[in-house]
């Protein structure tokens, strides 16, 4: 019968399992036997424990009770404990991540076969590392507010706050803190496990001077890796990995169709960002008759260096990028266009975003969305507030400031109370008040408090409170059994 493994657990670790003194663990890790190989090659070498500096009695026979446990229940012998080159690069790896993010052995175990066969799933361990740095609010913003992870749709910050208890105000700082979290974590992470990128290939599309990443692409990993993240998460994580060489000029807090992971020598001598914006403005201009712009002069406002070499490097990037973003066409090799167009005015701009989002919007989030995508945004929400709602698409929902497309199924605009008349109409006896809140919920982020609140605040008495957290309506007359 093959005997089972031993887990190599760190001092700190085994003073928790097995209950050794603060004393004994700090002798072990002032004489460099901070893991349990370390303690049992010792012992079989020493039989004691005795010669370590500052060992008394007492720490000595814990280590001895210690030693002799494991020798015994895993039938130990030196050999046993003697490791390859690869399997040490994991052990310094484990350690590395107990000692810094107080990820503990046991979990760590599941990635040492892929690890020594150069298959790390890196991306299962970028979430295990994201709970533990981030707190249970920290994450679920990381999750829901920043196109990070598919599946999880924007919440606004209101709808955040009502979860957590806490101000919209509060979420909206964590909201600003976490990407910066996340980028000085993971740079000193990836800076310290230098040696990390040998365990692993992901066959990133490499175009060279740049790593581009879409939805294909991230399909590959989640799929390699069974996780749900998106390219721009993607991207970003590679960018940090790479920084030595490798940079982002996209502003992560915004989403686009690609992600373009730069080399710095480029970054450095074009400023792809304001070309990028550049263009962004010129295709959203009103056009007569197709714009025909020349890529080399394009180029030279953009660029600081005089070098021919890197000047074609750099018009390989942008001419990608020109492609993939905008979606036009060159119509030779110096020579693109924008097509004919006409000017989008705001209320389209806002009907577009509910679309891009496909669902009902926060009339905050519209408006940060508006600031995002043009220079013609109203100045304040509530002169916004006039330009939404004299838009025929649109209907607003409640007296909630959030805005949906007429054309969307399942919408109700009417008001906490007004949902609740409809559904206690349709019944023939009073409802449970948690029976009310399912039918309010498919329609409005509330809670079972907040409606009741709202029905017992009713100025014109529509409703009538019964025993035990039921609600009719003053309008109905209820049998005696009900």
């Amino acid at each position: 019968m093959e005997s089972k493994k031993l887990i190599n657990y760190h001092i700190k670790e085994l003073k928790k399992i097995d209950h050794i003194s603060e004393r004994t663990k700090n002798i072990c890790l002032k004489s460099s036997l901070n893991n349990l190989y370390k303690i049992l090659m010792f012992y079989i070498k020493n039989k004691d424990f005795s010669k370590i500096k500052n060992c008394g009695d007492k720490s000595n026979s814990e280590l001895i009770k210690l030693s002799k446990k494991y020798i015994q229940d895993y039938n130990i012998v030196l050999d046993d404990l003697k490791e390859d080159n690869d399997n040490v690069f994991f052990e310094r790896f484990k350690f590395y991540c107990f000692e810094n993010y107080d990820i503990g052995s046991d979990e760590m175990e599941a990635f040492r076969f892929d690890f020594i066969n150069n298959n790390f799933k890196l991306f299962p361990f970028v979430d295990l590392l994201l709970r533990r740095v981030l707190d249970k609010r920290e994450y679920y913003i990381f999750e829901h507010n920043f196109s990070f992870v598919r599946g999880k749709e924007k919440m606004t910050l209101q709808a955040v706050s009502s979860k957590f208890f806490i101000t919209r105000e509060r979420v909206r700082q964590i909201t600003q803190i976490i990407p910066h979290k996340i980028i000085n974590i993971f740079s000193v992470f990836f800076l310290d496990v230098f040696y990390l990128s040998k365990h692993f290939s992901y066959n990133l599309n490499d175009k060279g001077d740049y790593y581009y990443f879409d939805s294909n692409i991230a399909d590959v990993i989640n799929l390699k890796d069974d996780v749900h993240f998106t390219e721009k998460f993607y991207a970003l994580i590679f960018s940090i990995l790479y920084t030595q060489d490798y940079g982002m000029f996209q502003d992560f807090t915004k989403n686009y169709k690609a992600y373009y992971v730069i080399k710095n020598e480029l970054l450095d001598n074009f400023k792809f960002k304001e070309c990028h914006d550049f263009l962004f403005e010129q295709f959203l201009k009103r056009i007569k008759q197709p714009k025909y712009i020349n890529f080399d002069i394009l180029i030279d406002e953009f660029i600081s260096v005089d070098n021919r070499l890197l000047r074609e490097r750099i018009k390989v990037v942008m001419k990608d990028i020109i492609l993939n973003e905008f979606k036009t066409n060159f119509v030779s090799d110096n020579t693109f266009v924008i097509h004919r167009n006409t000017l989008i005015k705001l209320p389209e701009y806002i009907v577009r975003i509910l679309k891009e989002y496909k669902r009902p919007m926060h009339l905050e989030e519209i408006f940060d969305e508006l600031k995002r995508k043009t220079h013609k945004a109203p100045q304040n929400i509530e002169s916004l507030r006039s330009s939404v709602l004299s838009v025929d698409e649109i209907v607003a929902i409640g007296k909630t400031s959030t805005y949906a497309l007429k054309s969307w199924p399942g919408i109700k605009t009417g008001t906490i109370k007004e949902l609740a008349i409809e559904y206690l109409e349709k019944m023939d006896k009073p409802q449970h008040i948690s029976d009310i809140m399912k039918f309010i919920g498919k329609y409005r982020e509330t809670s079972e408090k907040n409606v009741l609140s709202n029905l017992k605040l009713d100025k014109s008495n529509a409703f009538v409170f019964f025993k035990g957290g039921y609600v009719g309506l003053a309008s109905k007359k209820y049998s005696s059994k009900s």
